[in-house]
């Protein structure tokens, strides 16, 4: 569930400040759409390996469209994050890239079905293969048996 305030959505500016995964709450600082920029803790200390905020923020991805790229500004020629797409999905993905997700994550887990966004029941679906892929537990986390 992603939650707005006033002005974030209209502005195309909304930022994830703070997240809720495997039953505990994670803190997320940072600056606008840089993913280079802050970090995902828990009690303060850094939570970019904890697994379930992995599996999270990689379903995110997932079930998202928007990209993250940087490019230089025509006027003032410098270089900034900036996402193409869905601004509520934008701080899902800087988020996931703050815990080292790479760009092309998504080529490697193949999305079977899309149904787009409707507003008449408030949802997009995606469906995607997942089978047999490792690459969220490169660190050395592991599934409990």
């Amino acid at each position: 569930i992603c939650s707005d305030k006033t002005g974030t959505l209209t502005e195309g500016k909304m930022t994830m400040v703070n997240m809720w995964t495997g039953g505990m709450a994670y803190d997320v600082d940072g600056k606008g759409f840089d993913p280079t920029v802050g970090k995902i803790t828990r009690d303060g200390v850094d939570a970019s390996q904890d697994v379930s905020v992995r599996t999270s923020l990689l379903s995110a991805l997932l079930c998202s469209n928007t990209t993250l790229s940087k490019v230089k500004d025509p006027e003032s020629g410098e270089e900034k994050w900036e996402p193409k797409g869905n601004s509520s999905e934008a701080p899902l993905v800087v988020a996931a890239r703050k815990v080292g997700f790479s760009e092309d994550i998504c080529s490697k887990y193949p999305r079977a079905l899309e149904i787009p966004f409707s507003s008449s029941r408030k949802m997009m679906l995606t469906v995607t293969s997942v089978e047999g892929r490792s690459e969220l537990f490169d660190g050395g986390l592991k599934f409990a048996p």
